[in-house]
């Protein structure tokens, strides 16, 4: 089993949160040429809650942009490649990938801390709503919701959020962080 454990998603949108299906644009080059199509793939939001849950002075959302990871299969990946990403499953290195494991309604997957994308909220048509302390489990409060693209299926494990948290630290600044585990 996975280090990658997964949790059901809250009720609102939360970093660690895996979309089965998002939009998603494949940019790419064939024959010198700049080449791009709109598809749709799994992902993992990985915008903190803080970004997420932003409001103005007058209490109005003020998130725009939301940011995802693609999802990779690991079967499409030569057996030797699968294997050493399976043997990197829980461990920082290496830096530039996580290895999920068997993800509900997608399969065995990982990232690439490489490859972040944004969508504008607005696609998930967004809104604050209001929830009490005893349905957050800290104090009441807004969250930020989705009422559209709501293909969530699972949440990271506060485990897992560690570790892609200090992966990505590791990736983009190259200083290492201790769990907080």
């Amino acid at each position: 089993m996975s280090s990658a454990a997964f949790a059901a998603p809250q009720r609102w949108l939360a970093q660690g949160d895996i979309f089965e299906r998002l939009l998603f644009v494949r940019a790419g080059v064939a024959d010198s040429t700049a080449t791009s199509a709109l598809d749709h793939s799994p992902a993992l939001l990985i915008s903190h809650g803080c970004a997420i849950d932003k409001k103005s002075s007058g209490g109005r959302s003020r998130l725009e942009y939301l940011s995802f990871l693609p999802l990779q299969s690991v079967t499409a990946l030569p057996r030797e490649r699968q294997e050493n990403l399976r043997r990197s499953d829980g461990q920082l290195r290496p830096y530039e990938a996580m290895y999920l494991g068997d993800v509900p309604s997608v399969g065995e997957s990982y990232v690439l801390l490489t490859q972040p994308y944004t969508l504008p909220a607005s696609l998930l048509r967004t809104e604050l709503r209001e929830f009490t302390a005893e349905e957050t489990g800290e104090e009441a409060g807004s969250r930020v919701v989705a009422t559209m693209w709501e293909t969530r299926v699972a949440c990271l494990s506060d485990n897992a959020l560690d570790l892609f948290t200090r992966k990505w630290i590791a990736q983009w600044t190259r200083m290492l962080v201790e769990s907080d585990a």
